[in-house]
């Protein structure tokens, strides 16, 4: 599994562009008092931390290219024996482990609601390391200038449904986001004219993704609630008479609901930041005792409902509202310049080195940060993930990082 590095070019995604359309296209949604909500929001102070996280984002960005790293090309052998050995046995634990963990519940957990709350965590930690080397193997494949085979497009189908099948979308979204991002930044001697990033087959697509996770999100509220009810900012009359919005109207309730918090968050918060604790939190959930993680704490600052054990409702607060609560507007705008500048050196380190393990980095971070602008911070598993793969580095290649000028 040589790889020849003279037909391979890496083409980063132009991220700067990329993350502040998504960006803007999700917090306008939700702050903009569209006639398909039931009420007006004040959102001068919404519109205050958009801006100030963009100017973080784009400064941060601008910085890191500014700068030239010394960064050393990667030496070594991949032991494809003990990959591929890797990738099946995971993998193949994986699966089990989700057949055996539906058995267990009497069904589909997708289908039985609160029940997809009741898995062990060591099978989490078995999808989410399959995923983590089937990202690799696939990277690995197209950067040996290989044609990407209907049983790998097969295998990738099934994979991306069983980890679907347990009722989170998260799995899926990491899985299938990280191939397609994988597969436009590897440039080798095939597809190369699928590989661009804006074009009308990827709207497409993110449209499509978006009406999934939309019927997903509708079909678990049916199960405990009626939609009606459950979505109650929503103008469910004007959603009647414009057929063509229900197909998106989870979501455009989340995005409004996202800005509700965010005001909720701004009159808690604004004189009494938490000073870093909401960031620390998650990591502090590992600790021996009952710990909040970070949306736990979020539903407690906005007075969420309660779970029967008394602990309050997770809650996403969006990464401007986080930000917010943990520091107040300094905090939005140089949590915005960190993420980007992770990013972009991520990016350099990929282009350099060209190896699987790089490229597998960047593309997690990449997704993660674009779920990052719904969700607030990045979740406990994704510092796991990142552990994962240099643990995988470690077990099945030796790499010397050696300095041409020697």
């Amino acid at each position: 599994m040589k790889l020849d590095q003279d037909k391979i070019k890496i083409k980063p995604l132009p991220y700067l562009r990329l993350f502040l359309f998504i960006f803007l296209i999700i917090n306008l949604i939700g702050i903009i008092n569209f006639p398909f909500y039931k009420e007006r929001l004040q959102n001068e102070d919404l519109i205050f931390l958009l801006a100030l996280g963009l100017l973080g984002f784009i400064t941060g960005t601008l910085l890191i290219r500014l700068f030239n790293f010394k960064i050393n090309p990667v030496k070594g052998r991949l032991k494809p024996k003990l990959f591929y050995f890797a990738f099946v046995v995971i993998n193949l634990v994986s699966f089990i482990l989700i057949a055996i963990t539906h058995i267990k519940n009497g069904g589909i957990l997708l289908f039985l609601g609160d029940k997809r709350f009741a898995t062990y965590s060591y099978t989490n930690i078995f999808i989410y390391t399959g995923i983590i080397i089937t990202l690799l193997y696939f990277a690995q494949t197209i950067l040996i200038n290989k044609k990407i085979s209907k049983s790998l497009i097969a295998f990738l189908a099934i994979q991306s449904l069983s980890v679907l099948s347990m009722g989170y979308r998260s799995p899926l979204i990491i899985l299938a986001g990280s191939c397609l991002l994988i597969f436009i930044i590897i440039r080798n001697d095939f597809q190369n004219k699928h590989k661009n990033v804006f074009t009308l087959r990827n709207i497409l697509i993110s449209l499509g993704v978006i009406i999934l996770m939309s019927s997903i999100s509708s079909y678990r509220v049916s199960q405990m609630s009626d939609v009606r009810l459950f979505f109650k900012n929503m103008d469910l009359d004007y959603i009647d008479d414009h057929i063509i919005l229900k197909s998106i109207m989870p979501t455009l309730a989340v995005f409004r609901y996202d800005q509700e918090i965010v005001i909720k968050l701004i009159s808690k918060t604004k004189n009494a930041p938490l000073k870093g604790k909401l960031a620390l939190s998650n990591f502090i959930t590992i600790l021996p005792g009952e710990q909040l993680g970070v949306r736990n704490i979020i539903g407690d600052l906005v007075d969420a409902r309660k779970f029967p054990d008394g602990k309050p409702w997770s809650i996403t607060p969006t990464l401007q509202g986080a930000l917010f609560v943990d520091g107040g507007y300094i905090a939005v705008f140089f949590g915005f310049l960190l993420l980007s500048a992770c990013i972009e050196y991520i990016k350099k380190l990929m282009v350099k080195r060209k190896d699987p393990f790089s490229i597998v980095i960047y593309a997690l971070f990449a997704i993660n940060s674009l779920m990052l602008i719904h969700t607030g911070y990045f979740d406990l598993i994704f510092f796991l993930l990142i552990f994962v793969i240099y643990c995988l580095k470690f077990i099945i290649m030796r790499i010397k990082y050696v300095n041409k000028d020697q």
